[in-house]
């Protein structure tokens, strides 16, 4: 791993988060405006740049099925072993569920697929969203009934819940890689230049978000730090162990502990806040984890990442 690259290419990721940080603290940026950025990044620049990055790749089309199938077994597996740490930790019954889906949804998409193709190419962006792909079937079917109310309210799954605007870009991206469709040089081009502002934007609207977290209490939760140490250093750690252990390659070793290794995601507020569960714990989880993976991430990947 060239340390100089990793270093310039974090440092750029979070020179943007800081902008969009101080254009919140400045009301540049506000709520408002926020929320219609993500909107557009989730709905049009994401689903663009996926597009880009799929249409006309050569490559063996099994190898693609691999990874969403190692993927799934990857959000599988963090899924039973939250569980058990919070359990063996004895995380506050009132937390519980919030730390458990911190630990399966982080931040992949705005850190991880742009971190992971500055590192490895434009390939390694759409391969670390076929790993992910796990990620858009469980948010919208655990991550409800997991944040179901705790009243007993019971939630009732629809095909709208499941049929997000990332989720159905996603099928259709894959469908087409599958089909080995191409596009015209022209259309390409324009997905391309809609796509180059998914980074950006979503590094902006990260950095906003952590604005609007009160700082001293973000920072005086003991239990934000505790499920930071797990999520950032002891599942990558673990990540890297199985994947020595049943020999897998040291590229697609990477990507599955860049995907171990990201902090939480702001998708669990969003999600929090539609089923009116308490989201103190969630945001200031996602404002810790991700100031201290300036931090872990280069030590992560120095230490892990072959």
């Amino acid at each position: 791993m060239d340390i100089g690259l990793l270093l310039r290419t974090l440092l750029k990721l979070y020179a943007v988060l800081l902008l969009g940080f101080v254009m919140a603290k400045t009301k540049i940026l506000d709520a408002h405006a926020n929320r219609c950025l993500s909107v557009m990044v989730v709905s049009v620049t994401y689903p663009a740049k996926l597009l880009w990055s799929m249409l006309g790749q050569p490559g063996d089309r099994s190898e693609a099925l691999l990874l969403m199938l190692g993927g799934l077994g990857i959000y599988l597996a963090v899924l039973v072993l939250s569980k058990g740490i919070s359990r063996l930790i004895r995380v506050p019954e009132d937390r519980r569920r919030e730390f458990e889906c911190l630990m399966v949804f982080t931040n992949t998409g705005f850190i991880g697929a742009p971190l992971a193709q500055s590192l490895f190419g434009d390939a390694a962006f759409y391969q670390m969203t076929l790993m992910n792909f796990a990620y858009y079937i469980l948010y919208n079917t655990y991550g409800i009934t997991a944040l179901a109310p705790r009243d007993g309210g019971r939630i009732r799954l629809t095909a709208k819940d499941v049929l997000t605007p990332g989720f159905v870009m996603t099928v259709l991206a894959i469908v087409l890689f599958l089909l080995r469709a191409d596009a015209p040089p022209t259309v390409k081009e324009i997905l391309a230049m809609v796509g180059d502002m998914t980074t950006p934007l979503s590094m902006i609207i990260l950095g906003a978000s952590l604005a609007a977290y009160p700082f001293r209490q973000s920072i005086g939760d003991p239990w934000t730090y505790v499920y930071s140490a797990v999520k950032l250093l002891a599942m990558p750690a673990l990540a890297f162990g199985v994947t020595r252990l049943i020999g897998l390659g040291s590229y697609h070793s990477a990507l599955s502990i860049l995907t171990c290794s990201m902090p939480a995601g702001s998708m669990v507020l969003m999600l929090a806040l539609k089923m009116n569960r308490d989201d103190a714990f969630i945001s200031r989880s996602i404002f810790v984890s991700t100031l201290l993976s300036a931090i872990t991430l280069p030590a992560v990947i120095l230490l892990f990442v072959r």
